[in-house]
């Protein structure tokens, strides 16, 4: 019969190795229970870490998305007109250029020729340079004319 005091040594033994099992046992489950604990709460930080970075990141690009988006539409607005003055622009240039070109080359023309262009009252006189220039009358096709004869010098 036993009593509660363990009276062979491998009774013991066996007592003292059941005990340090138990107590093992029981510090394997607090530090088990501990690594459960701290890795919930690792987890929990890194899914709210994760969760404020993808909305942070979202609010960024939505907001950068609308300002593009914002850009474009008003692109599409003016870039019509823009296109169609600078092409207005440029037609109106070109025929002012051209325009000018045409005069230029026509008075120094007409001064080589010896002649000198007048405007007054809405008309356009012609003076010849009697130096370098005569009036004469010519045939040309049959038909007598008046011709401008320029003297070579």
């Amino acid at each position: 019969m036993k009593t509660g005091k363990p009276t062979r040594l491998s009774e013991k033994l066996n007592a003292e190795l059941d005990t340090i099992r138990q107590d093992y046992a029981a510090s394997m489950a607090s530090q088990l229970e501990s690594f459960r604990t701290d890795l919930t709460a690792i987890a929990n930080d890194a899914r709210h870490t994760i969760e404020s970075d993808t909305r942070s990141f979202l609010n960024e690009n939505r907001s950068l998305f609308e300002t593009r988006t914002e850009q474009i539409r008003r692109w599409l607005t003016i870039s019509p007109w823009v296109i169609s003055g600078l092409i207005v622009t440029g037609i109106g240039s070109m025929m002012a250029v051209s325009w000018l070109w045409t005069v230029l080359l026509t008075r120094s023309e007409l001064a080589e020729l010896g002649l000198t262009r007048i405007e007054q009252a809405g008309q356009t006189w012609l003076m010849l340079n009697p130096d370098s220039v005569a009036l004469s009358r010519c045939t040309l096709a049959g038909t007598t004319t008046y011709c401008i004869k320029i003297m070579e010098k």
